[in-house]
């Protein structure tokens, strides 16, 4: 029997750091298998990417399935994307519904789905089935919560090999570091190990491996692909600004419902100081599971919207000269890839989380007045380096060797 490998990721960047160990795993070991279980929009980037992932809806059979059906349609409402299938935002939202059902009863399920939404979603009992069908020898998944969390502690619970990657900073708010601890656990610094071992993992389960989603910064293909993003719009010659903007934190104001405003405040900024300069360009991008909820401005000739599916980000950091963020993953991708970065530290998803410039990746920016006179000097300054938590594009590589140490795989 070729051994079998589950990961288990959800869209934006937990994806992203999967596809790549999976084809530097099939690489070093081709007979090992990997299957995908690629949540929400991680579906459409593991298809745009050659794999064959599963979803929800494959394991419906496992289930009552009118029950989840009709729950799912019960949910809907919001809870939809314009790249996430209906059919899988059904099985997604009964499947994960009937578990916190199995988990706590209906009244308290209602309560919990009341408070939190998706949020309150951990599908242990899914994830559980999941493993029973597919007998993997290890599970892979990031340090997101919900799916991934439930898939790793189905998998600790049942003594399998198990591997946990997280993406960012390890900081204390990561709730990767108060769950059931995975036999390995693969992250992107030194720094980020200390953390770890600090939260109480054991040291030799703590691997410094990098990101498997940051390789791409040093691929000669995406180079090239922002060369020819640049070429298509006739930028070459003017200095764009990438501005990666999300949602603020659920339930962030008492009084300010609207999630999106500060982000939209930041882009009318940044479109204000672009049309000002004609030397400059802006990129506006929000994230993967947020950008169809915000309004889409006017194109223009230095002006361009990008939507996530369609466009991967490396080659627009790279065609980037300089990169705003709240505290987007963007921020540090474009930091190891020596672009300068300006963190926008009013927001309260760096509040409530964790601040870049804190952590020295960005330049922080306290209100939305200062952003174009701190822009104009670091785009006048000369081009960085990468920093403290620059890649050499080979992560991928070292989590895949990770994975066949635990497997006993022999070495390549």
């Amino acid at each position: 029997m070729k051994p079998r490998v589950l990961f288990v990721a959800y869209g934006g960047g937990h994806v992203a750091m999967l596809l790549p160990v999976m084809r530097a795993l099939r690489a070093q070991w081709p007979a090992v298998e990997c299957r995908l279980l690629a949540l929400t929009t991680g579906y459409k980037t593991a298809i745009a990417a050659g794999e064959q992932p599963l979803g929800y809806q494959d394991f419906l059979h496992l289930f009552d399935h009118a029950a989840a059906i009709a729950w799912g349609e019960r949910l809907l409402g919001n809870n939809s994307s314009p790249d996430v299938s209906r059919e899988e935002s059904l099985a997604y939202l009964g499947l994960n519904y009937l578990d916190l059902v199995a988990q706590y009863g209906e009244q308290a399920a209602a309560q919990r789905f009341a408070a939190a939404g998706r949020h309150g979603f951990h599908p242990l009992h899914f994830m559980q089935r999941v493993l029973d069908e597919l007998q993997p020898a290890m599970v892979v998944a990031t340090n997101s919560p919900r799916s991934e969390a439930a898939a790793l502690q189905a998998a600790i619970e049942r003594g399998l090999p198990s591997l946990g990657m997280i993406d960012l900073f390890g900081l204390e708010g990561d709730g990767y570091l108060h769950r059931p601890q995975p036999q390995w656990t693969c992250v992107l610094a030194p720094a980020v190990r200390e953390r770890v071992i600090a939260a109480g993992f054991p040291p030799d389960s703590v691997v410094v491996t990098g990101n498997p989603a940051f390789d791409g910064l040093q691929s000669p293909a995406n180079q090239a692909l922002a060369q020819r993003f640049l070429a298509e719009r006739g930028w070459q010659g003017l200095s764009p600004i990438l501005w990666a903007g999300q949602f603020e934190p659920p339930n962030f104001s008492a009084t300010d419902t609207d999630r999106s405003r500060f982000a939209r405040q930041a882009e009318d900024t940044l479109r204000a100081f672009v049309a000002a300069r004609p030397d400059l360009a802006l990129i506006v991008r929000y994230h993967p599971g947020e950008w169809q909820f915000f309004p889409r401005g006017a194109d223009s000739e230095r002006i361009h919207f990008s939507e996530p599916l369609a466009e991967p980000i490396h080659p627009l950091i790279l065609a980037a000269r300089a990169v705003v963020v709240q505290n987007s993953t963007v921020g540090l991708e474009a930091a190891i890839a020596g672009k300068p970065v300006v963190s926008l530290e009013a927001s309260v998803s760096v509040r409530q989380s964790f601040s870049l410039a804190a952590l020295g990746v960005s330049t922080g920016c306290d209100s939305f007045a200062q952003l174009p006179p701190l822009l104009d000097r670091l785009l006048a300054a000369p081009a960085g380096t990468p920093g403290a938590y620059a890649s050499d594009g080979h992560a991928a590589d070292r989590v895949a060797a990770v994975i066949g140490g635990a497997l006993h795989l022999p070495p390549r």
